[in-house]
């Protein structure tokens, strides 16, 4: 093996300039919309897990509820957000993308599921297996439980 090949500190970078990038493409968009991160995490969360509860969206961002909160109560105001009663624990509210909250995720979405199938074909792993790999060995070190609920949406 090569010493490029255990160049941790280089892989590091390139984890960073990676996420970089990836955020990038989402960011320019997120502008448009007058949106911050925690506004997209939250939208990219609920069009994944339609229904989750306050407390599991809280667990799923790892943000506190005063952090959730105001950006929350903005996406509810747009209209790309609403909440419904639990039927379960009445106490509680189940979370969900209104139409044109979806029609906002998937056109972020799209650019960066674009820009991450370039990526691929680029690498040679056009399915992205090996990535798919190392991302779901680190995800589940904080989110194993909420991986499996999240369906896949193409093939």
């Amino acid at each position: 093996m090569t010493s490029e090949s255990h160049n941790f500190d280089k892989k590091l970078a390139l984890f960073y300039f990676a996420y970089r990038t990836f955020s990038k493409t989402s960011d320019e968009l997120l502008a448009d919309y007058h949106m911050t991160k925690v506004h997209r995490r939250i939208l990219f969360f609920v069009a994944r897990l339609p229904g989750l509860t306050v407390n599991e969206l809280l667990q799923v961002l790892d943000i506190s509820k005063q952090a959730l909160n105001r950006p929350m109560q903005e996406l509810i105001q747009k209209k790309w957000l609403e909440t419904r009663i639990n039927n379960e624990d009445k106490r509680s509210k189940r979370i969900y993308l209104t139409n044109t909250g979806q029609e906002i995720d998937q056109q972020i979405s799209s650019a960066q599921k674009e820009k991450m199938q370039q990526i691929f074909i680029e690498s040679g792993d056009p399915t992205g297996e090996n990535w798919t790999k190392v991302m779901t060995l680190y995800a589940n070190e904080v989110g194993e439980e909420f991986i499996d609920w999240i369906a896949p949406t193409e093939k």
